[in-house]
């Protein structure tokens, strides 16, 4: 059994379905259950400690899955896995760990998802999105504040997806989280940029 430890605040969240589309595909034969924390700053609380802890002890495997974030957010690649080497060994506990979105730069599992996105079969989408962005967030108020806000990563895939012409029981499915990784029309699961992803799980699923 591997137990990945996920940001994600329950299974109802795009990271889940991704993880899952992407195991599914490429790990098809590996026993997977996702823990999920509902944010980084419950990793090493006691209940999650203790479920690491045990699962080490029956011989399952552990792996931890968490953003970089950035450095405007006070973390970015290079604190965060300095602050989990650190938290791990006060703790005197070792699991492999896989930062978003490539185990070396900042972001986050959504910088992962939109370069995914299948932007060759939906250029005009993405083009005219980021025009979108790109005049709604050059307009200032008199104090030379941004007047509006533009939506961040998570609320453009939404976006993406939501603009899609699907049918009604695919649609459904959006509102839970699941944004049709498993589907090629809009993602694809075998992107280079996931090889960092796929080299981390490939060495640690058991």
């Amino acid at each position: 059994m591997n137990k990945i430890f996920v940001e994600a605040r329950n299974k109802t969240t795009p990271e889940y379905y991704f993880l899952k589309a992407l195991i599914d595909l490429h790990f098809p034969t590996k026993d997977i259950e996702f823990i999920c924390i509902g944010g980084i700053g419950n990793l090493f609380n006691e209940t999650n400690i203790n479920q690491m802890c045990q699962a080490q002890e029956v011989g399952d495997q552990v792996l931890i899955l968490i953003d970089a974030d950035t450095v405007a957010k006070g973390y970015g690649f290079v604190k965060r896995r300095a602050d989990m080497d650190n938290e791990m060994q006060a703790r005197n506990i070792s699991f492999p760990y896989f930062i978003y979105p490539n185990n070396q730069d900042d972001g986050d599992v959504e910088t992962l998802m939109e370069a995914i996105a299948r932007r060759d079969l939906h250029p005009v989408f993405f083009d005219c999105f980021e025009d979108y962005e790109r005049c709604v967030s050059g307009v200032k108020d008199e104090h030379g504040q941004p007047l509006y806000n533009t939506p961040n990563l998570k609320g453009k895939l939404h976006t993406y997806m939501n603009a899609q012409k699907l049918s009604n029981k695919l649609r459904e499915r959006l509102g839970s989280g699941d944004w049709l990784f498993s589907n090629t029309d809009y993602w694809n699961l075998n992107a280079v940029t996931l090889q960092p992803l796929r080299d981390f799980l490939s060495t640690n699923l058991k």
